[in-house]
Order: C-alpha cells, then structure tokens, then sequence
C-alpha cells in the first residue's frame, strides 16, 4: 500500500474517531438524536456516518430533521398569528 492509498484508508477513520472525540467532549450525551446528528454533520461527516455514530438509520435522522423543522415552522407561525390578532 502506497501513501495515497493508505491516507484514502485512514484519513476517514481518523476523521470519525475525531469527531466521536469531539462529541464526548462536548457532553451533548444529553442532547436528543437531531441535535447530536447535526453537530456530528457540521464537523463535516456524511448522514451515513454519522447514524452508525448514533446507532440509527439515515432516513430516521432525515425524518426527525423534518419533524423538528416542521414544529419549529409550527412555533413561529403561532407566534405571528398571535400578533396578528392584537
């Protein structure tokens, strides 16, 4: 295995293990899976990756993203409705 391809195999895994690294020391163990899962997508890992992270599948936390996104759409159109009123 030449240079190349060994950093094609361990420049991911060590990505990951960084990342898990950075979860544990952020102590979001308490946080629920969206924010967790969005944390772990903005240092950079892949959906996939990132549930094997989380023990869940892809399309679970592309689903709980839109049921999150859909609420918090839900909360502000309530508060604009209520300002509206007065």
């Amino acid at each position: 295995m030449n240079g190349d391809e060994a950093n094609e195999v361990w420049l991911p895994i060590i990505a990951k293990c960084l990342a898990y690294g950075c979860m544990q020391s952020a102590e979001i163990h308490n946080k629920t899976i969206v924010e967790r899962a969005r944390f772990l997508e903005a240092l950079g890992l892949d959906r996939k990756d990132v549930a094997a992270m989380l023990d869940t599948t892809p399309a679970s936390i592309a689903e709980l993203n839109r049921q999150s996104k859909e609420r918090k759409a839900r909360g502000k159109n309530a508060k604009a409705r209520r300002a509206g009123k007065r």
